[in-house]
């Protein structure tokens, strides 16, 4: 057992290496299906969306498959949140334990734009149509004891109002998570949207990382780290660091706070979370953004409701 962890350790290694020198060859240049980074989930995106290292919850399938197998038996999420007037991002998840190791995932994510004008063929205006874009995802992680690993495949459906419809693969993520002994310390790694394109675009490489550290006493304090690189050709910089804490009170009462930093651009977050009987409530809120052309007016909201059993 001790040699089959290290090989699935080293073999895991050796593909996010390999996958760390393609990503110069496979640099997007248009940022297609932009939703699928921002993450999902009000926990994990209270904490900065540092949560490569931490994925135990239904939104491992957007985060890291890897995490699939520490949750609960059965579990159900919805999230939602309002980006701005016209613009709504949401998620919905559903996770299912396989065996004593292994965890299975279903979710979907959708992003989409009301209202949007239309104009006919001779530039005349004709009412308004919404955009909508949703990505289906299949995951499995498997605990291989201080290792878990985990894969996701995706499918992409885009539709203009009546007007037309794409669809196309959406990429495949890969995962690996670790933790020592006592589980206070982890760590996990990530590639998102892998072979991924939809209407002639290829969907930008996503290379994550991150460590998380838990303090057990009376209550429990987690911290946790994540640098992710997005591989996509933007003015901007793609390279992003988040940092997030969160403090658990007898397992039932959250708060969080969490950043997300870039070069020429800070995003703050905060959020809380209650649970009662499997029953979780989550709220986070971008308390802050450092963007001069910034479309959520500094206040977005999300929420998120969750049912373990």
């Amino acid at each position: 057992m001790f040699q089959l962890r290290h090989k699935v350790l080293f073999s895991s290694i050796g593909f996010f290496a390999l996958a760390v020198l393609l990503a110069p060859v496979c640099f997007a240049s248009v940022n297609a299906a932009p939703h699928l980074g921002m993450g999902s989930g009000a926990r994990s995106l209270g904490l900065g969306g540092a949560f490569t290292a931490i994925a135990d919850d239904a939104t491992s399938t957007i985060w890291n498959p890897a995490g699939l197998p520490a949750v609960d038996d059965l579990t159900i999420t919805l999230s939602s949140a309002r980006l701005s007037l016209d613009r709504k991002h949401s998620f919905i998840g559903f996770v299912k334990k396989v065996g004593a190791k292994g965890g299975l995932g279903l979710a979907v994510v959708n992003a989409g734009v009301d209202g949007i004008p239309s104009r006919s063929s001779d530039d005349q205006a004709g009412g308004s149509f919404n955009y909508n874009s949703n990505a289906y995802s299949l995951s499995y992680g498997h605990d291989f004891g201080a290792v878990s690993l985990g894969v996701s495949g995706r499918f992409l459906m885009d539709s203009f109002g009546d007007h037309s419809s794409e669809s196309g693969f959406g990429g495949n993520d890969i995962g690996l998570l670790g933790h020592n002994e006592a589980g206070t310390f982890s760590y996990g790694l990530a590639v998102r949207n892998f072979g991924g394109s939809i209407a002639g675009s290829e969907l930008p490489l996503l290379i994550a990382g991150g460590l998380a550290y838990r303090v057990h006493h009376k209550n429990v304090a987690t911290f946790s780290v994540d640098v992710e690189h997005e591989v996509i050709d933007l003015p901007e910089s793609t390279t992003s660091l988040h940092i997030g804490t969160e403090y658990l009170i007898a397992n039932t009462f959250a708060i969080r706070g969490g950043s997300k930093l870039t070069s020429d651009r800070r995003r703050f977050f905060v959020g809380f979370g209650v649970n009662v009987s499997g029953l979780q409530l989550d709220y986070a809120l971008k308390a802050g953004d450092s963007a001069v052309n910034n479309l959520d007016d500094d206040s977005t909201h999300f929420i998120s409701l969750s049912y373990s059993y």
